[in-house]
């Protein structure tokens, strides 16, 4: 039989790695976290380049956005969170602009 403790042990460590690891659709390069724009200052950044910003969060180094483009599409895209410029626009799983490497 299966101890208490045995069984909170696995279930921890079954859990814990679906939590804290990144989407890994995309990276961006390592970056010092002072340096990076607010998620103010890139919410305004894109929307006076007439993007619509829904939800942003941190991923992969990267800011990554949910939001419509100035065409009117609804995108994930990840931004360089120094420069704020798009390094990765993706729709419904389909890549529809990537920055050159």
């Amino acid at each position: 039989m299966i101890s208490k403790i045995t069984l909170l042990a696995v279930s921890m460590t079954l859990l814990l790695p679906s939590v804290t690891f990144a989407t890994g659709l995309h990276s961006c390069s390592e970056t010092d976290k002072a340096a990076w724009l607010s998620q103010s200052a890139l919410t305004e950044k894109l929307e006076a380049e007439g993007w619509s910003v829904r939800r942003m969060k941190e991923d992969g180094g990267c800011w990554e956005v949910y939001g419509t483009t100035p065409e009117g599409q609804r995108v994930e895209g990840y931004f360089h969170p120094v420069t704020g410029d798009p390094e990765l626009i993706v729709q419904r799983g389909r890549v529809i602009f990537r920055a050159n490497d």
